[in-house]
């Protein structure tokens, strides 16, 4: 049974980046067993009641989930986000749990950590080492982020970073090893490595 959550959340792959630094589709590459993009969809399934794909490819298609294509194609994650969030808000939930398929060893315990530090602050992200401090990728964003999505993609600015510090949402310090961002190949192996040592 899963544990009560602060907030009414939609969750969300991001599946659609170019994955130009790995050389293929990072989404489809397995690892232990299953694909990025079906570890990501399981995680955020043992979390939330109802779980999409942000993608325009169709080949991102998993039975009994979603795809949501992108509102303006090739503008990148913050693209993905704003069209998740328009999601969300017509939907009537608070907001839009975000995690990119190539950080596998999220688990759903990091995301009701992070959930539960939300507070009333408008979205809220891990924090890393290295610029900008913070993984934008799993993050909860509440629907009041849209606008400032939609004013930022605009402005010609794509990076999802962008809207995190655009709302001041907060960051909650997190064992790092967990946000391991598979973007080549000896990264893909170093996520297989941990999966298979003892969880500390």
């Amino acid at each position: 049974m899963r544990s009560a959550l602060p907030v009414h959340g939609l969750g969300a792959v991001l599946a659609g980046g170019r994955s130009t630094r790995f050389g293929a589709d990072k989404a489809r590459v397995s690892l232990a067993g299953a694909t990025l993009l079906e570890r990501a969809v399981a995680t955020l399934c043992a979390v939330f009641d109802d779980v999409v794909v942000l993608s325009s490819d169709p080949a991102h298609v998993l039975d009994g989930v979603e795809r949501v294509p992108d509102l303006r194609d090739g503008f990148g994650p913050l693209a993905a986000i704003e069209a998740a969030l328009g999601v969300a808000h017509r939907r009537g939930f608070d907001g839009v749990f975000i995690l990119a398929c190539d950080l596998p060893l999220v688990e759903p315990e990091q995301i009701r950590t992070l959930l539960d530090g939300l507070g009333q602050t408008q979205a809220v992200a891990p924090a890393r080492e290295g610029p900008p401090g913070f993984e934008p990728l799993c993050a909860f964003y509440r629907t009041s982020c849209l606008a400032p999505a939609g004013a930022l993609l605009d402005s010609g600015r794509r990076g999802a970073h962008a809207l995190l510090e655009r709302v001041q949402g907060h960051t909650i310090p997190m064992p790092s090893g967990r946000f391991l961002n598979v973007n080549t190949t000896a990264e893909l192996v170093a996520a297989e490595a941990s999966l298979r040592s003892p969880r500390t």
